[in-house]
């Protein structure tokens, strides 16, 4: 009997409810005995320590590995602006001279890298030494509709179309730094011109052949037209006489005439005229001879000088028979 209860309070002691003391641990309560009030849970000395939280900055998550990006980009980028390099252009620092043929597209190129918060505007320098602007950033600021401004890779490229002679002179590209950032290019427009021998000198029989060619000249759309005229006629020569042939190449702007069989009568101004896109001439002057006259022709200061030796000659036997004869 006495170990039944000595085994029945030791079963009591193990699943008796214990308190929880707030004061750095814990104590096993006294178990409950029958008829007994349990006593009263005391709290001793209760602190609530609470460390403050560490404000997070803006931008950052719940996630390791964003949070490490984002502290590792605002450390490094602190004083972002200090790190900026100054714009500068690609590039050497020399003028560049453009040469552009009448009628085409002429582009100027203005790399500039760092530009940050700079403009870049184009500017033409005037005869007057006067400066007209062009564009300011992407905005054109002149009524002549030929200029065209477009970025592409840190490439502002200021566009002119149709040029024309009058058009050249000295372009800035000008970024708006302190000093100021210029860029000098002086274009140079040839104007158009007719390349063709002035004369010619051939036997009757012969094959004439002229060429005709087309410099500086940019046609755009227009479709070029070059013509072979004989004299004053208004007339093509193909139409007036047979064994005319004339190829003309639209790409180059070049054409090729072909006589056969000349005649005393085919001497005379024969003119290679361009129709489009704009009119123009060029007249060469053909002459047809029988015999060994030309061969006396083509000698040319051979034959004078021979001429010139024996009327000198001629000369000095005249006064030496006049002296005998005193």
């Amino acid at each position: 009997m006495i170990r039944i209860m000595l085994l029945m309070a030791v079963l009591t002691r193990a699943i008796a409810p214990q308190n929880i003391i707030e004061s750095g641990g814990t104590e096993p309560t006294t178990p409950a005995m029958e008829g007994s009030t349990p006593p009263p849970t005391v709290f001793r000395n209760m602190r609530v320590t609470s460390r403050p939280r560490r404000p997070q900055l803006r931008g950052k998550g719940d996630s390791p590995m964003l949070n490490y990006i984002f502290d590792s980009y605002a450390t490094n980028n602190m004083h972002f602006h200090d790190k900026f390099k100054a714009p500068s252009f690609e590039g050497t620092s020399n003028d560049t001279v453009i040469n552009a043929d009448t009628g085409s597209t002429v582009v100027f190129d203005c790399r500039v890298t760092s530009l940050r918060d700079k403009t870049v505007s184009w500017i033409r320098v005037l005869d007057n030494d006067n400066l007209k602007l062009l564009t300011l950033d992407l905005e054109t600021h002149t009524a002549d509709s030929r200029y065209r401004m477009d970025v592409a890779d840190e490439n502002w490229k200021l566009s002119l179309a149709d040029a024309k002679v009058q058009d050249s002179g000295i372009y800035c590209c000008h970024v708006s730094t302190h000093p100021p950032m210029l860029r000098r290019f002086k274009l140079i427009v040839h104007p158009p011109e007719m390349k063709m021998s002035k004369e010619a000198f051939l036997e009757t029989g012969e094959t004439l052949s002229l060429k005709c060619a087309v410099l500086h000249l940019y046609p755009g759309e227009v479709s070029p037209e070059l013509h072979w005229f004989r004299g004053n006629s208004t007339s093509s020569l193909d139409e007036v006489r047979g064994g005319v042939l004339v190829e003309t190449d639209h790409l180059t702007m070049t054409s090729h005439l072909q006589v056969a069989r000349l005649k005393i009568e085919d001497a005379g101004n024969y003119t290679c005229v361009l129709e489009a896109p704009l009119r123009m001439r060029a007249t060469a002057r053909v002459h047809v001879l029988q015999g060994s006259s030309l061969a006396e022709l083509q000698s040319g200061v051979k034959t004078t000088t021979s001429y010139m030796n024996l009327l000198l000659a001629s000369m000095l036997m005249v006064l030496g028979n006049e002296y005998n004869l005193r």
